[in-house]
Formats: C-alpha cells, sequence, structure tokens
C-alpha cells in the first residue's frame, strides 16, 4: 500500500493542493492551526469514508464553499489504484457524497473498506480510553471492517434493527398493540447481534496480544497492558439462542423504557494497566503509550490479515511521551509509510534518508 499523490480542493482550509509523499516518513510540521492535521485526515477519510473528528461532512468543506474534493493516487500490490471523493452542499442540512475507485462510483459505502487501509493516531483518540464504551466499540469496528467487509455491512444492519426496534417499542408502550412483533425483531437482533459479538471477541483478543507486547517493549518492560472484551448479555455462552433468550426475559422491561437495553450496541472493552482501569489510574504519558499500542496491534493485525501494510498517519503522537517511549515508538515506525504531524522537525532530523518533510502555513504546503 503506497500512496503517491493527494490532491485537495476546497477541503478544510486548502484551496487547492497537491501533495507527494515518499514511501517512507513524511513529516508534516508548522505552526497550530495551520493545517497539519487536516492532510492525515484527508487520508483517513478516503480510507474509511469518514473524518476522525466529525461525523459532518459540512465541516470539512471550506469556508464560503459549496462543496469538497480529495482524491489519492497510488500503488496496491504494485498497481496503480486512486480514490476520489467529492461532497456537494444540496442544501443547509443536506449534503451529497460521492466516492470513486479507480473512477467507478461505488454504491455503496462498505466497497470502499479494504481499499487504502490506514491506521490513525490523533490527540482525539485519547476519548477510547477517557470516554465511554461507544469510543472503544467504535474503534474496534473500524479495525474489524477494514478487514472484513461483512462485519460491516452486519453492524449497518444491526443498526437498522434496533431504531426500528425501539421505535416499535415505543408504539407498543403508547397503544399497547403489537408486542407480538418484538419477537420478529429480538429474533433479528440475536442473528445479527451475535455475529458481531463473535467477531469482536476474537479480534480483541488478537489486540489483547499484540498491543501487551507493544506496549511491554514502549515502557521497557515496567507495565504490563491488558485488553479485554466486556459482553453486556447476561451469562452469554455465545450462542445465537442464548441471545434470544435474554431478549425474551427482558421484553417487559425494554416495552417499559421504550429502548433496547442488552446487545454489542452496549458492549465495553476493558482496558487495563497491570490489572487497573488505566482510565482511572493512568497517567497522561500512560494513557497515551496505550493508545499507540493498540494503534500499532491495529497496524499489524491488518497487515496479517491482509498481506498489505497499512498507511499509519501520527498526528502530535510524540507530546507527552518521555523520550525513552519516544526512542521505542520511533523504532517501531521501522520503513512503512507514514504520515506525522508536529510543530518542529528537529526532532526527526536525525532519522534515516527515506524522509522527507513537509512545512505547512496557512493551508499551503511546500516541500523542502
Amino acid at each position: 500500500m503506497l500512496i503517491e499523490r493527494i490532491v485537495l480542493k476546497d477541503f478544510r482550509n486548502y484551496e487547492y493542493q497537491e501533495i507527494f509523499p515518499n514511501k517512507g516518513i513524511n513529516i508534516i510540521y508548522g505552526k497550530n492551526a495551520q493545517g497539519k492535521t487536516n492532510i492525515l485526515e484527508s487520508v483517513f477519510l478516503c480510507s474509511t469514508a469518514r473524518s476522525h473528528r466529525t461525523n459532518k461532512d459540512a465541516d470539512l468543506i471550506r469556508t464560503l464553499q459549496q462543496g469538497y474534493s480529495v482524491k489519492i493516487e497510488g500503488k496496491r500490490d504494485d498497481e496503480p489504484f486512486s480514490i476520489e471523493i467529492n461532497c456537494t452542499k444540496i442544501s443547509s442540512r443536506l449534503n451529497k457524497k460521492v466516492i470513486k475507485v479507480n473512477d467507478i462510483t461505488l454504491s455503496k459505502t462498505g466497497q470502499l473498506m479494504g481499499v487504502l487501509n490506514s491506521v490513525m493516531f490523533s490527540p482525539e483518540d485519547l476519548t477510547v480510553i477517557k470516554e465511554g464504551p461507544s469510543e472503544r466499540r467504535r474503534f474496534l469496528d473500524i479495525l474489524i471492517s477494514q478487514i472484513n467487509t461483512s462485519y460491516f455491512y452486519s453492524l449497518q444492519e444491526y443498526n437498522r434493527i434496533i431504531k426500528q426496534k425501539n421505535a416499535l417499542l415505543k408504539r407498543v408502550y403508547e397503544t399497547g398493540k403489537n408486542s407480538d412483533l418484538i419477537d420478529v425483531y429480538n429474533i433479528k437482533q440475536a442473528k445479527t447481534g451475535a455475529k458481531i459479538i463473535k467477531e469482536r471477541a476474537v479480534f480483541t483478543e488478537q489486540i489483547n496480544k499484540k498491543a501487551g507486547h507493544n506496549h511491554f517493549d514502549i515502557a521497557n518492560r515496567a507495565e504490563e497492558l491488558e485488553i479485554k472484551y466486556s459482553c453486556d448479555i447476561p451469562d452469554y455462552s455465545g450462542e445465537e439462542s442464548d441471545f434470544y433468550k435474554s431478549l425474551d426475559k427482558i421484553k417487559d422491561k425494554e416495552i417499559k423504557i421504550q429502548s433496547t437495553i442488552i446487545g454489542p450496541h452496549r458492549d465495553d472493552i476493558e482496558i487495563l494497566l497491570n490489572g487497573l482501569n488505566i482510565r482511572d489510574y493512568g497517567s497522561q504519558g500512560q494513557q497515551r503509550s496505550a493508545i499507540l499500542s493498540l494503534k500499532f496491534a491495529e497496524m499489524q493485525i491488518i497487515k496479517e490479515k491482509t498481506n498489505k501494510q497499512p498507511v499509519l498517519l501520527l498526528d502530535d503522537a510524540l507530546s507527552e511521551l518521555d523520550l525513552l517511549r519516544k526512542r521505542k515508538l520511533l523504532n517501531k515506525i521501522d520503513t512503512k509509510q507514514t504520515f506525522i504531524t508536529c510543530t518542529e522537525k528537529r526532532r526527526y532530523m536525525t532519522l534515516d534518508d527515506s524522509i522527507s518533510f513537509f512545512f505547512v502555513n496557512k493551508g499551503s504546503v511546500k516541500s523542502i
């Protein structure tokens, strides 16, 4: 996997910009609020069809413009490929987004998954530790979806089922009618939900092994990181039938509160440091090291499963790490195509010749 050209048009603060990265490490530096992170965001967008910072396409459109365009060209298995995303503002609340791969328009967003695999680390990723279970589920879902397109579609189907079931629960509560239809949705939820839980549990175990090893190395063998999948369903054995039975037991309760209260949409991933919840007991530097360990595990798993090296995106990754952890992190980058943002380039000047520098100032990028 290799990105050779990035083209931004009316994207964030860029009017028009072409960037030609090299196959190794690309350092994007400059003062804050100049547009460094926007470059990484454009790559992640072409990888997952979503921003890592917002769920609103309107936020990505340059001020006073009616749309944006992002295009990436490169090589995949030594064959040329291109991804282009065009978004047009139709109204104040509606945008039209068109995704093309090799100049062919995709009919489903899921068709983009796996074309350009990437792993992003940004300061926002600390929410995986600091915030609630939804952030940890999102981290896991993005990883699995890049590897397994059917999982992405299962997630979409499950979310539709939950939305429709919740609407039904509300109607049943208000009218007292059609309660038998809840069983139909419970069957669908159990079938699709069991698939999601199974995939998540398998990947969590793989992440646990790799992230634990990564963190042990980054922390100089002084800390032990552990990742566990926490299923919300009582006494769940992994069988679809068990899931359905649990749903059936709480049917009246769900009607009363008009919401689906168990399932993979309520599950969590525990992140423990030396046996303690890192959210409560880890320092800022330890939490950042843990997230980086997770991200490198994500990268390793993607490479193993797809036999393709994902692009690594590190946004302000070295801040709040001590010197030892910084060196350990830089050693792990190796020869992978990597994009790193920072405010000063001097800390990277001692790296090898496979490094390129790009200076960003007021939405303009200059190769140094």
